[in-house]
C-alpha cells in the first residue's frame, strides 16, 4: 500500500472509515491492502464502491480529497475523542 504523504492519523482514519464500511478491523483491512489482496478486502462492496476505494487507497491526493469530505471530518473528530 502506497501513503505516500499522507499523514498517518488521516490514513487510520480512512481505514477506519473503510473497514467499518466493510465490516472487518482497520488492521486486518490494511495487512490486506499491503499484501496486495485489495479482492479480499472489498469483496462485499459493489463494484462502483470498489473501484472507488481502490482509488483512494492507492492515490494519496485521492484519499486527501475522500478524507476532507464533512462525513469524513465528522468521523475523524469522533475518532479523536
Amino acid at each position: 500500500m502506497n501513503t505516500g504523504n499522507i499523514d498517518p492519523k488521516k490514513m487510520a482514519a480512512l481505514l477506519s472509515i473503510a473497514s467499518k464500511k466493510l465490516g472487518t478491523t482497520p488492521e486486518t483491512l490494511k495487512a490486506q491492502l499491503e499484501s496486495g489482496s485489495f479482492d479480499k478486502a472489498l469483496g462485499n462492496l459493489p463494484s462502483s464502491q470498489q473501484a472507488k476505494l481502490k482509488k483512494a487507497l492507492s492515490d494519496p491526493k485521492s484519499a486527501e480529497k475522500m478524507l476532507g469530505t464533512p462525513q469524513a471530518q465528522e468521523i475523524y473528530k469522533k475518532l479523536q475523542k
